[in-house]
């Protein structure tokens, strides 16, 4: 009787365990339920997203002895918009739209000394050789949209290498530094058979090398950055390249131009840089101002006029100062009243700025 009793007492022990384990996973079911869902661990802040990388194929080309291609485009542009030009022309998305006043020139006193001894080669020995002729680089960074690109949308950096030396680089190493936070570099195509690839790659830098570049030629590839589609209006992502290059001389670096992007609602391009004037319109004697911060430090800036009949040349030209800031002053006497252009050109960039201007 006894050993029945406890039969009976376990089974009903068993039954009540059951129903309050049941009970307890439906209470812990429906909390889960209720509770938002916990997000995922997100990959370190020094992780970079793996990139593409296509081959572009042969890159390098003849640099053009001449301007005449740029001419005629910046005229056809002319043309096709002098009808539709406004009396004064709004700057295209530059982080500030005002003149700054010109830097003030640096004179450095003039060291005079002993005039350098004359060398000379004992009879019968043999002259030195002439060393080789140096390469001398240019490193250009163009964006494409140029403007302003949308939130989430893809920039297409094109890196141009331009060797205008006697000599031939025997290597080019650029470097962009980039604000992770606006942009981050998800693919490449650069010119394999060349020696060109993505030697570095860094949460705040980007490194390309171009293999030999002879003198007189050129050579481009492109690296690809998406946009955050997090970022506000007007967010200026910052663009602008070093470089450095060796040749059979002592070598070179410099400083390439600024390439700004805006950030908005949708892509924006032009195929000139950025450059303001002021007055926009004024009569033909008052002077005017030319202003850009789009070229390559020290390079010489020349210009030319747009005009309804066709290009006519300036003697209007200056050097770029070690920002690549330039300022021009034009004063149009003789030109009747009228829309006009003035085109500002790069000499060793090849960058060219257009902008419009009124003579009433």
């Amino acid at each position: 009787m006894m050993r029945r009793f406890k039969e009976l007492l376990l089974a009903a022990l068993l039954v009540v365990t059951l129903l309050v384990i049941s009970s307890f996973a439906t209470v812990s079911a429906t909390k889960q339920t209720d509770e938002p869902p916990v997000a995922p661990t997100t990959a370190s802040s020094d992780e970079l997203p793996s990139m593409f990388e296509e081959d572009l194929g042969p890159a390098t080309r003849d640099i053009p002895a001449d301007t005449d291609a740029i001419i005629r485009a910046a005229l056809a542009a002319f043309s096709h918009r002098a009808a539709a030009i406004p009396a004064v022309t709004v700057a295209d998305a530059a982080p500030g739209n005002t003149i700054p006043p010109a830097a003030q020139p640096v004179y450095l006193p003039l060291v005079l000394g002993p005039p350098p001894l004359p060398v000379v080669v004992p009879p019968g020995a043999t002259p030195a050789p002439e060393p080789p002729p140096p390469a001398s680089v240019t490193a250009v960074l163009w964006p494409e949209p140029s403007i302003r690109a949308g939130r989430g949308a893809t920039i297409a950096y094109e890196f141009r290498v331009y060797n205008d030396g006697r000599g031939d680089a025997g290597r080019t190493t650029i470097t962009l530094p980039y604000n992770r936070n606006h942009v981050l570099p998800i693919g490449s195509r650069l010119d394999r058979s060349a020696g060109d690839w993505v030697s570095e790659l860094t949460s705040s830098r980007l490194t390309v090398t171009f293999g030999k570049l002879g003198n007189g030629k050129m050579r481009s590839g492109i690296v690809y950055f998406q946009v955050n589609s997090g970022l506000p209006d007007n967010t200026v992502i910052d663009m602008r390249p070093e470089f450095t290059w060796s040749d059979e001389r002592s070598g070179g670096s410099g400083r390439g131009n600024w390439a700004p992007v805006l950030v908005g609602g949708g892509n924006d391009t032009a195929a000139f840089v950025w450059l303001i004037v002021d007055p926009a319109s004024a009569p033909a004697s008052v002077s005017r101002t030319f202003f850009s911060d789009r070229f390559v430090p020290g390079e010489h800036v020349v210009t030319w006029l747009n005009t309804p009949g066709g290009v006519v040349g300036l003697p209007v030209a200056n050097a770029a100062d070690p920002s690549g800031r330039v300022w021009l002053t034009y004063r149009p006497d003789g030109l009747a009243r009228g829309t006009y252009q003035l085109v500002a050109h790069g000499t060793r960039s090849r960058l060219t700025g257009v902008v419009s201007f009124v003579v009433r």
